[in-house]
């Protein structure tokens, strides 16, 4: 039987991974139009599951690009993982490495972002936390591209679509995140370095540049560290 903060991680992430599952229609359909069989779009969503180097890849190819230049553009973008799993790590200590590769093979910033946020908020289990959310994310990532794939033929879908529905679900994201002055202070350092990084480095390299600039600032930041509060005071619900 699913735990407790399982359960919860899975109804703190529907919202969010509805609009993921959005974005798996957007994948579906470029992948398509860009000429990768139906069978490999679908599978690489199962194997890769990130957005942004899917997104990426298609792009690449439908401008003709060769496997170094999608190799090195898609490395760029993976590179951010680096700090996202440094900061997982002070919460799953005591699990199990089976478990952690688990956990890491989904590492994306939708259930990165919830995990820590309700490790703040004294959520007891945060690695079943992030399970519950990195499962919907996979249903709705997978079955979205699966229906782009499906209905791509007959799908129009405008990219200003993709330019909007982005920011405004990394702004949910921060939202949720956010609980402190130092949190204040991180996100708007992230975006100033998001600004900078925008101005003076290759696209491909912006996101892992403005992630690690952010990092390396916000680390001298007074403040407690991810997952002190969960330490501090935990809801009386436990593990079911």
């Amino acid at each position: 039987m699913a735990s407790s903060s399982f359960r919860r991680g899975v109804r703190s992430s529907l919202a969010i991974n509805a609009v993921v599952a959005g974005f798996g229609v957007l994948y579906g359909v470029g992948a398509l139009r860009a000429g990768l069989p139906p069978w490999l779009t679908v599978v690489s969503s199962l194997i890769v599951l990130s957005g942004a180097a899917q997104f990426t890849t298609v792009s690449l190819i439908a401008a003709g690009a060769g496997p170094a230049a999608v190799l090195v553009a898609v490395t760029g973008l993976s590179l951010r993982h680096l700090p996202m799993g440094a900061g997982l790590s002070r919460l799953v200590t005591d699990v199990p490495v089976r478990r952690r590769l688990l956990l890491a093979f989904v590492l994306t910033d939708e259930t990165y972002g919830l995990t820590i946020g309700a490790a703040k908020a004294g959520e007891p289990r945060p690695e079943e936390f992030m399970l519950g959310a990195n499962t919907t994310l996979v249903c709705g990532w997978v079955l979205g591209t699966a229906a782009g794939v499906a209905f791509g033929e007959v799908i129009d879908l405008d990219a200003l679509a993709a330019k909007v529905i982005f920011p405004l679900l990394f702004l949910g994201l921060a939202r949720e995140a956010i609980s402190g002055r130092s949190d204040i202070r991180a996100a708007v350092l992230a975006a100033a370095m998001s600004v900078l990084a925008a101005l003076v480095v290759p696209a491909a390299w912006r996101i892992t540049t403005a992630a690690l600039l952010t990092a390396a600032i916000a680390a001298t930041f007074p403040g407690r560290a991810p997952g002190q509060d969960a330490r501090r005071s935990s809801p009386t619900e436990g593990p079911g």
